[in-house]
């Protein structure tokens, strides 16, 4: 027993000295090695064998004034977090069926010298959404939806429709979501989408709070009654060490 205890130590502190080297001193590694542990503790999920999957994506927002130098300094930060998370999940002994893509936010929210970590698990091979109409030319910074971590939806039009009604753009069957939830709207002046609720019965939260309307970035979580979308946008997931391409019942409106 004492020989695993030393080991655990052993490996925290090989994982808080990588942690440490990525982050420049910056944060604290043991904080945000405590970040990780907990993110990957409450986001596993189980398979059909029993195993135990730790999720393979990774939101992480710092302080806008913590982000940029850290990036400046190490162009391939979120690389190297997620060689991090890869040995969290290790330690914690839970399977991967993926290398860990990691997302850096910065937000003027976040606290500086803070950090908080949100994790999903994403079927790594997600089916794309069924079109009723040839794809358009794709928006700048081609953005996707992930539909309750089971599907992926390109947004390539610069209006997108989501509700339980078969006339919305993205269709999701699901009794919590009001017929016509939710839209997203372009907005070339921002480059950005805006989520707006279209007067849900449900509401719709982003990030955990309650919105109207809204501007998105790459790893926000949207959710319409309870029925989770997570945001994306390509370029955000290839510049990280996954190896797979870009996861109260409500009365009708």
């Amino acid at each position: 027993m004492a020989d695993m205890r030393g080991l655990e130590a052993l490996n925290r502190q090989l994982i808080e000295a990588a942690l440490a080297r990525a982050l420049r001193g910056r944060l604290p590694a043991n904080a945000v090695a405590d970040a990780l542990t907990a993110a990957i503790d409450d986001a596993f999920t189980v398979n059909a064998d029993g195993e135990r999957l730790a999720p393979n994506h990774f939101w992480l927002n710092l302080n806008t004034q913590d982000l940029v130098p850290l990036e400046y300094e190490d162009p391939a930060l979120a690389d190297a977090l997620a060689a991090c998370a890869q040995q969290v999940i290790a330690h914690r002994g839970f399977r991967a069926d993926m290398a860990p893509r990691v997302m850096l936010r910065g937000t003027d929210e976040t606290p500086r010298g803070a950090l908080h970590v949100t994790a999903r698990w994403i079927p790594p091979d997600l089916p794309a959404s069924a079109q009723n109409e040839p794809p358009r030319a794709p928006l700048p910074r081609r953005p996707f939806l992930i539909v309750d971590g089971r599907r992926q939806v390109a947004l390539d039009r610069e209006r997108v429709r989501i509700g339980r009604s078969r006339d919305s753009d993205v269709v999701i069957d699901d009794r919590r979501v009001s017929r016509h939830h939710l839209e997203l709207r372009w907005q070339d002046e921002l480059a950005r989408f805006v989520a707006a609720d279209t007067g849900s019965s449900g509401g719709t939260r982003l990030n955990g709070h309650a919105i109207q309307q809204c501007t998105l970035e790459a790893g926000d979580i949207l959710s319409l009654g309870g029925v989770e979308l997570i945001y994306g946008e390509e370029f955000a997931l290839s510049s990280t060490t996954g190896s797979h391409p870009a996861a109260d019942t409500t009365a009708d409106q």
